[in-house]
């Protein structure tokens, strides 16, 4: 295996690590939601609706990496990263990359609101949620390529 093929294969190995997080914290957070009063929150609550936060944001961006990755290997362009993404919905792993766009977009937004605005952070979260399922469904399936076209099969802790 090259190096770059070991390269994709931890980079698989560390997202399936970071799916059994974020699994966990999607069902922590979906537990909160919706939230009618952010006063009422717990300091526990609030821990767990920022780790949902962070593992969701750390997940899309490893992804990404990912993606690039095997672009690269595929001698495909990179940048701009639309690039990638267009790669990915040509080769199914991405259904639209807008979607995609709009999730790191969500991302962002949330990474930089204050909760001044309760009924929008709480938009957000639930927004975060409801695309998690989506982003394993991208895992899924790049992982599915990288197996039938490399012979590489990621490890689950």
């Amino acid at each position: 295996m090259t190096d770059h093929l070991q390269l994709i294969r931890q980079k698989l190995d560390h997202l399936a690590r970071m799916r059994q997080y974020l699994d966990y914290s999607l069902g922590q957070t979906a537990a909160l939601l919706p939230i009618k009063d952010w006063s009422s929150l717990s300091a526990e609550n609030h821990e767990t609706l920022a780790a949902f936060r962070v593992r969701f944001g750390e997940f899309q961006e490893h992804l990404g990496k990912t993606m690039r990755a095997v672009a690269i290997e595929e001698e495909q362009k990179t940048e701009p990263f639309g690039a990638v993404l267009a790669y990915m919905e040509k080769l199914g792993v991405l259904h639209d990359p807008l979607w995609w766009k709009s999730i790191r977009e969500l991302r962002n937004a949330v990474n930089h609101e204050v909760e001044d605005d309760p009924t929008r952070l709480g938009a957000f979260f639930l927004q975060m949620t409801q695309a998690v399922p989506a982003l394993f469904v991208c895992h899924d399936k790049l992982r599915a390529f990288c197996h039938a076209s490399y012979g590489i099969e990621s490890h689950h802790p």
